[in-house]
């Protein structure tokens, strides 16, 4: 294992993205935004780790476009929660 060099947007799948986002928007229908967050979150820095391994790295890329479409919708849904609770 040596240090790989850092996530580029060129790295992500783009394919991932706008899946992962299709399903983002489904899944904060079913479950709390909090928890879709959470996931995301989870799966965003397993991917990044994996990224920096050099066996990984299209595994790492793929969970970190998973990560940032999941991400689109829940903190969109998050903010629009925090706005309307003013």
């Amino acid at each position: 294992m040596r240090a790989a060099s850092k996530l580029d947007v060129e790295d992500l799948r783009w394919a991932w993205v706008a899946t992962s986002a299709a399903v983002g928007l489904l899944g904060v229908r079913v479950v709390p935004a909090l928890y879709l967050l959470f996931i995301a979150s989870l799966i965003g820095f397993t991917g990044l780790i994996m990224f920096g391994i050099d066996n990984h790295r299209t595994t790492g890329a793929r969970l970190a476009s998973i990560s940032f479409g999941l991400l689109i919708p829940v903190c969109t849904t998050l903010v629009l929660q925090g706005v309307n609770s003013l």
